[in-house]
């Protein structure tokens, strides 16, 4: 049920003043990903190279996926919306699973679904 309601959000969010963005969480490098649904653009913080934002782009894909990719940059980064997620360094359950690049998992939450 949450990937459903997921997805509808973004969708109906996409066109309307307000943005859902995801924000996932990853430690061992310390990450922060953020997808803004609003302005489609993807931020990447890093405490090691500061911050930067792309033009992002985001596929569902079968299995209650979402990829998310920015421009000019190989990496991706999935959001497992049938999993909760972890950030490996707090008590925090994450509503979702964020991996990049199928090595490096972390956890995901959205404005509407946060961690608890």
């Amino acid at each position: 049920m949450k990937p459903l309601f997921l997805v509808t959000v973004l969708l109906v969010l996409t066109g309307t003043a307000k943005a859902e963005s995801i924000y996932c969480y990853f430690t061992e490098p310390f990450l922060t990903v953020t997808y803004n649904s609003d302005t489609n653009k993807v931020k990447v913080d890093s405490p090691q190279d500061g911050s930067v934002e792309l033009n992002g782009s985001v596929i569902y894909q079968k299995g209650g996926l979402l990829k998310i990719s920015a421009e000019g940059v190989t990496q991706y980064l999935e959001v497992d919306l049938t999993k909760e997620g972890s950030d490996g360094m707090s008590d925090f359950v994450y509503p979702f699973e964020g991996i990049i690049n199928g090595t490096l998992y972390g956890g995901c939450e959205t404005d509407s679904l946060k961690r608890q």
